[in-house]
């Protein structure tokens, strides 16, 4: 991987194993919308615009010091063909890998991430997007070409919940005003991403909205505890139908994960909730596929 930098565009050549639209068309973020060849989007608190073009990936409107953040964020440093080769022995994920091979885990804003999350609990996503987008030009700084900063805590937590419901959170709104206030209070949000990967799930808990499902979104999305394995009604079924998980408490999936994927449990989980979720009539056979 090579890039340069000119006038607020980067360009980052010699990609392998990535695809933008697989990245951000898959349900991980929410603030990107298709747009010409490529996708507009607010990210890191830039309005930017990015396009990829076979192994390059071109994004206009960083700044030079965003560049090594915006290489973060896409997770290109990390060598994918080595975890797809090792994951590739495991059949039904490696059907999982060839269909959407450019997917990769972004490393997004931790509280950005809290609430989004909270608010795709039950939903859809063109609908979370559109709550975002109204979260966000109701209390977001203004960014450039018409968008809008993510709100920040403090935005969050004085907003009244009156307000929140006009931008459509729904019953969420309470959890998105709590979360928002218990950290503008002293919450200590940040130092979550240096505890242990379970004291860390565990802390999110304590947040308003956050169950364990909310909470490994936010671990692996946002703290980037790649470990994390958001175990949703797409997983429950992949791991039951495909693998003869027979497990009903929480320790049981995380035993039953980390033995089955490891340390980067949580890419595993990108490649196979994608899968699934364009594949439903391979779930429909209860018999173990591996």
């Amino acid at each position: 991987m090579n890039y340069t930098y000119k006038g607020g565009r980067v360009v980052i050549s010699g990609l392998e194993n990535f695809s933008l639209c697989q990245c951000l068309d898959c349900g991980q973020a929410f603030r990107w919308k298709q747009h010409g060849k490529g996708y507009r989007g607010a990210a890191l608190g830039l309005a930017v615009y990015a396009e990829q073009s076979g192994d390059t990936l071109a994004i206009d409107g960083v700044g030079k010091n965003s560049v090594a953040a915006f290489i973060r964020y896409f997770d290109l440093r990390r060598d994918y063909a080595c975890l797809q080769k090792q994951y590739s022995k495991d059949p039904f994920l490696k059907e999982g890998i060839c269909y959407a091979s450019g997917l990769r885990v972004l490393a997004q804003p931790p509280f950005e991430t809290l609430i989004t999350f909270i608010i795709s609990a039950n939903n859809n996503i063109s609908r979370i997007k559109r709550i975002i987008d109204s979260l966000c030009a109701r209390f977001g700084a203004p960014l450039a070409k018409g968008m809008f900063d993510f709100p920040s805590p403090k935005a969050l937590a004085e907003a009244s919940e009156r307000s929140l419901l006009d931008c459509g959170t729904g019953y969420r709104a309470a959890y998105i005003k709590g979360a928002a206030q218990m950290i503008a209070d002293g919450f200590d949000f940040d130092g979550i991403g240096k505890l242990p990967y379970e004291a860390a799930r565990q802390a999110l808990t304590a947040l308003p909205g956050v169950g364990l499902k909310v909470a490994d979104c936010v671990a692996l999305y946002g703290f980037s505890f790649l470990q994390a394995f958001p175990f949703d009604v797409w997983m429950r079924r992949v791991l039951r139908s495909v693998y003869g998980y027979g497990g009903k408490t929480d320790t049981q999936m995380r035993d039953f994960v980390d033995n089955k994927f490891g340390k980067h449990a949580g890419i595993a989980q990108q490649y196979l909730f994608h899968y699934a979720r364009h594949h439903k009539d391979l779930l429909n056979n209860n018999q173990p596929r591996s």
